[in-house]
């Protein structure tokens, strides 16, 4: 195909998308784009910012199909087209959900998340809905948003190393400015992004010298900044990742492991130039440290499964492992996807998700294994979906990854962009065959949802005094975030202190 007809096709289907779904995708490939390197709430802090503008798209997520049934339609349709065992077990999942909340102790917190995950759903859809109007279009789009977003972060990172450079006192990356709260966050969007940046690059003509180049240098500084970082998750991530593709593509994975390996190793070459001091760490401080934080996390994992023994059905309610009465050892999460859906939403919500999850990943590599070749790259873009998938399924299970906001709507654009590409059976857009019954159904749950995480905006008017409440409790300055900074739940509430009081 020539430029000219490529263009046309480009227009084409630009045209299939209303402006409705082009604000919503918009926001949402706006804020994977921009927040994780610009800060607009500077009085907040970065995590607290992060959440706060996540909410705002979310908010528009629900609203938008609310006012549009343009919108309204195309998702049903998308989500019609699943298969009707996925179409039920997440209406299980999230009825579980609402009965657990109903039951926990806290249950404004516990409908908060389930009505968070809802609208991530409701986000997710309007991406794959995008996708399924614009599949050239969208693609290219989407992995403009992830490597200009790349970009601007290694523009902040180098203004940020040039003034330690320049000026004294100022602290190298990533003990100085990182716009993150945790470094652990900035690692979480590297997992979801490493995958990508191959595929950007391999997706780039090769005429195209000048873009392919700086696509592959801001590639190579993205390993060295998960070398200097000291980050174990994304590492394992990306292994699992490796090894996933070159079992399920074999040598139409070649490319994209040689780019992977390739940018790896001029990765390693930019973290000494940039980050070496001559003197490596001592080996023995460096196992020590791997140690602690293992020995941390079983604990935290054996909190959760005494959770889930106590509350084995329902589990003790969404956002309940921050349930002071029931833990307070210094984190708000498990730091595993897996240890929190057992502890919060019970084994039978689990076992539903974690088969859906399983088989509906399955059913979607199985299609990107036989998808035809494009352009001079065998399915560049399918291939670094699901690298990019297995990577943050694999660093979820050591890590908080579908807790933190931008983690979150990096899971929006990811796993919407596959769902797009997913079809099952003759699942096309059929807006006009939808009732209105599914309708109804779908906007009063949009009311419910937009509802829920609107009211969690009220936690900003009391961020002091839950602070100076975590400190009072725990003698400890270190925060925990859940859904914001301070993430364990009403710590400033006379009765629940009383509650921890007799525990111990």
């Amino acid at each position: 195909m020539s430029e000219t007809d490529d263009l046309t096709s480009r227009c084409s289907e630009f045209d299939k998308i209303d402006t409705g779904l082009l604000s919503l995708v918009g926001l949402i490939g706006g804020y994977a784009f921009l927040i994780p390197s610009v800060s607009v709430i500077t009085p907040l802090s970065p995590y607290n910012e992060k959440r706060v503008l996540q909410i705002a798209v979310l908010l528009a997520a629900g609203i938008i199909p609310l006012v549009s049934r343009s919108v309204r339609r195309r998702w049903i349709s998308v989500f019609r087209g699943l298969p009707i065992v996925s179409r039920w077990g997440l209406g299980l999942v999230f009825g579980l959900g609402f009965l657990s909340s109903a039951l926990a102790p806290a249950p404004f917190y516990a409908f908060l998340e389930v009505s968070h995950f809802t609208l991530l759903l409701v986000a997710a859809g309007g991406v794959a809905a995008s996708v399924r109007c614009a599949p050239k279009l969208s693609e290219q789009v989407f992995l403009g948003v992830i490597v200009g977003g790349v970009a601007l972060y290694v523009a902040y990172f180098t203004v940020a190393y040039g003034m330690h450079l320049a000026i004294a006192g100022i602290k190298i990356w990533p003990d100085g400015a990182t716009n993150f709260g945790n470094i652990r966050f900035f690692n979480h969007y590297q997992t979801w992004t490493l995958p990508l940046l191959a595929g950007a690059f391999l997706a780039v003509p090769k005429k195209w010298r000048v873009l392919r180049g700086g696509v592959f240098t801001i590639f190579a500084l993205w390993w060295a900044l998960v070398l200097a970082s000291e980050v174990r998750g994304t590492i394992v991530g990306m292994f699992v990742a490796a090894l996933g593709v070159a079992f399920l593509f074999h040598r139409r994975a070649s490319r994209w492991l040689l780019v992977q390996v390739t940018a790896l190793l001029a990765g390693v070459a930019l973290y000494y130039l940039l980050f070496s001091t001559g003197e490596p760490p001592a080996a023995t401080e460096r196992f020590q440290q791997i140690g602690k934080s293992g020995s941390r996390r079983l604990q935290l994992w054996q909190v959760s499964l005494e959770m889930l023994w106590a509350n084995l059905w329902l589990g003790a309610g969404p956002m309940h492992f921050a349930w002071p009465p029931y833990q307070l050892t210094g984190l708000a999460s498990p730091h595993s996807a897996l240890m929190q859906w057992l502890a919060e939403w019970g084994l039978p919500s689990t076992l539903m998700m974690t088969g859906l999850t399983t088989w509906g990943g399955w059913c979607y590599i199985a299609q990107e294994q036989v998808r035809p070749a494009q352009r001079e790259a065998p399915n560049v873009i399918g291939i670094s979906l699901v690298a990019s998938l297995l990577a943050a399924a694999a660093h979820s299970m050591v890590s908080g990854i579908i807790v933190a906001p931008l983690s979150q709507m990096c899971l929006v654009l990811v796993g919407g962009w596959a769902w797009g590409r997913y079809k099952h059976g003759d699942s096309g857009l059929i807006p006009e065959a939808l009732s209105v019954r599914a309708q109804t159904v779908f906007c009063v749950m949009l009311v419910a949802s937009v509802g829920g995480v609107g009211a969690g905006l009220h936690d900003l008017t009391t961020v002091e005094e839950r602070r100076e409440a975590f400190v009072e409790a725990t003698d400890r300055t270190r925060l925990s975030p859940r859904y914001w900074t301070q993430g364990y739940l009403k710590l400033d509430d006379p009765s629940v202190m009383e509650q921890i009081t007799e525990e111990d």
